[in-house]
């Protein structure tokens, strides 16, 4: 027989005590403007397939000679990328006693936000995973991202590289990992630096960051807080022109679920979804794999 006072803590006494889980925080979603940044082509309903056509040039016009027939015809000529949507969804089932006893009386909103947190941040993925097709590629792995690759990346873009697509049109983006832009943020203020004299630009971008509306070297700087880091803690973002690569989503197709299972006892929820991405023009992009690692 046990001696002493009977705490709560003592023998099994706490197994009957009742128990109230408080309120729950959401977690934060990442920053995700990868989608909004593409060309954006909705597929009607009822259509399996989105073709996405972008003419050619023709060549350059040809100086004439009076009584000379012009005889050569110039072929339209289009780069076509065909694009298939396919369904993307998540589904979540808490149980009617969950619901019923936690804490967090508004669960099933709770639950509604992260399902379609989740389905934006498939979506924003797949957007950034189509960075690392881009044939232009700049910096390399575990070098920095400086200011020097920043500025000939937007050269390059608006140099006319390719006749079938022409100079990228304005604006550009350019869409990083943070510790990217952050190697980018050094570089500018740094005092040893011509741009990094810390006043004007150099201040502001040192005193203001991240404000979400900075530009440098006519490009928008978007952070993405969904490209991950790889092994070697390299990221790989770009700097593009919007139409470079498309996004299309089936219209109508967005369905939010509510199940009941009685005999299960379960209240199933769902999301579902259905689009397709892809790259529009190559010459449009440039891709920046360059070191991520943590600066602290």
């Amino acid at each position: 027989m046990a001696n002493g006072l009977s705490l709560s803590t003592t023998s099994n006494l706490s197994t009957g005590q009742k128990i109230v889980v408080a309120n729950a925080n959401m977690a934060l979603e990442p920053a995700a403007p990868d989608v909004d940044l593409v060309l954006s082509d909705p597929m009607p309903a009822g259509h399996k397939q989105r073709d996405v056509l972008t003419y050619a040039r023709f060549a350059d016009a040809s100086a004439l000679t009076e009584g000379v027939d012009l005889s050569q015809t110039q072929q339209i000529v289009t780069a076509s990328l065909s694009l298939t949507p396919t369904e993307h969804g998540i589904i979540a089932a808490p149980s009617k006693r969950l619901i019923m006893r936690q804490g967090d009386n508004n669960i099933e909103a709770a639950v509604g936000r992260m399902l379609g947190g989740s389905v934006g941040r498939r979506r924003g993925k797949d957007i950034v995973a189509l960075y690392d097709s881009l044939n232009k590629s700049v910096s390399g792995a575990s070098t920095t991202l400086d200011i020097t690759v920043f500025r000939g990346s937007v050269a390059y873009l608006l140099t006319d590289n390719d006749s079938g697509y022409g100079p990228a049109p304005m604006p550009l983006d350019a869409v990083l990992h943070i510790e990217q832009i952050s190697d980018i943020i050094l570089d500018v203020s740094d005092p040893g630096t011509a741009a990094g004299v810390r006043e004007g630009f150099s201040a502001d971008m040192m005193q203001r960051w991240w404000r979400g509306r900075d530009r440098l070297y006519s490009a928008g700087i978007f952070h993405s807080g969904i490209i991950e880091r790889d092994g070697s803690s390299d990221a790989k973002g770009a700097i593009k022109n919007s139409e470079a690569h498309v996004y299309v989503p089936a219209v109508g197709t967005d369905e939010v679920t509510r199940e009941v299972d009685n005999s299960l006892r379960v209240i199933e929820f769902g999301v579902f979804a259905v689009w397709a991405e892809g790259e529009r023009a190559d010459p449009w992009g440039v891709e920046v794999y360059s070191d991520a690692t943590a600066t602290v």
